[in-house]
């Protein structure tokens, strides 16, 4: 099969958090996750400063859907702000819990479940305080200078970087996996594709812009969210409330028959 593909398709990028209705991100069954981390090398990321986490209490940072936690004087802890229920985004941290109002879940200040329907924990994050005052996600690369050494001539040169696998995957999909006048779902990725028109492919955030679900599917012509019942356009626009704003678009690629994140 064969399409024509613009050179271009897509725009714009957005961000926010996770799992929705009929696809809990983690089921009652599933360990509890690993901290996560950032990709080596990476530079570490400011949240903020310590100073506004208050004791026994936190702050959520909904663009990076981080929550920094200080259960007592000094001791800062980060965890995914992405609730284990359904994937909303969660709210804020007081009385003492972290607060998801789509459906009432509450953790505590060490990502504990302690009111329901969420099951499981939320996922621990690296958060570190540097000599600033702020609250850093991740951490430094280290010094790969050799102890003792002061001529930077006698260190090692640095390994090349690992090119990947002549058969590693490409992109998010095949544009054959994107149905004409439907679309496709990336749960992990946050991203909705569609495809209004043959050859014409279309990327938006999959989180819905009313509280923070990630959509379900796209079916009859419209990207549902099942979590309050919005449903969105194949262009993004808002078809149906409770949402009011559109899905933020997101920059993808096409080469040959493979769509990927620009």
């Amino acid at each position: 099969m064969s399409h024509e593909i613009p050179r271009r398709a897509a725009v714009g990028f957005a961000v926010v958090g996770a799992a929705c209705a009929a696809c809990t991100r983690y089921g009652a069954s599933s360990p509890q996750p690993e901290a996560q981390t950032v990709t080596p090398g990476a530079p570490p990321q400011v949240l903020g400063k310590a100073i506004d986490i208050p004791v026994n209490g936190g702050v959520v940072y909904r663009d990076e859907k981080i929550v920094v936690t200080q259960p007592a004087k000094g001791e800062f802890k980060g965890y995914s702000a992405v609730c284990t229920h359904q994937g909303c985004v969660v709210n804020d941290v007081a009385a003492g819990t972290i607060n998801c109002d789509c459906h009432g879940s509450k953790f505590g200040l060490d990502g504990s479940v302690t009111t329901g329907p969420a099951t499981q924990p939320l996922p621990p994050v690296e958060v570190t305080v540097n000599e600033s005052g702020d609250i850093v996600m991740g951490a430094a690369a280290p010094d790969t200078t050799a102890p003792g050494t002061t001529d930077p001539g006698t260190t090692e040169p640095p390994a090349p970087p690992e090119e990947p696998p002549a058969d590693a995957p490409e992109g998010l999909a095949s544009t054959g996996d994107i149905p004409v006048g439907g679309g496709t779902v990336f749960q992990a990725e946050q991203v909705v594709i569609t495809q209004p028109s043959p050859g014409e492919f279309r990327a938006y955030s999959a989180v819905c812009t009313h509280q923070g679900c990630i959509v379900n599917d796209v079916n009859g012509g419209t990207i549902n969210c099942n979590c309050h019942g919005s449903k969105f356009g194949l262009d993004g626009s808002v078809s149906q409330g409770p949402a009011s704003a559109p899905l933020p678009a997101v920059a993808v690629k096409v080469t040959g028959d493979q769509i990927s994140l620009a």
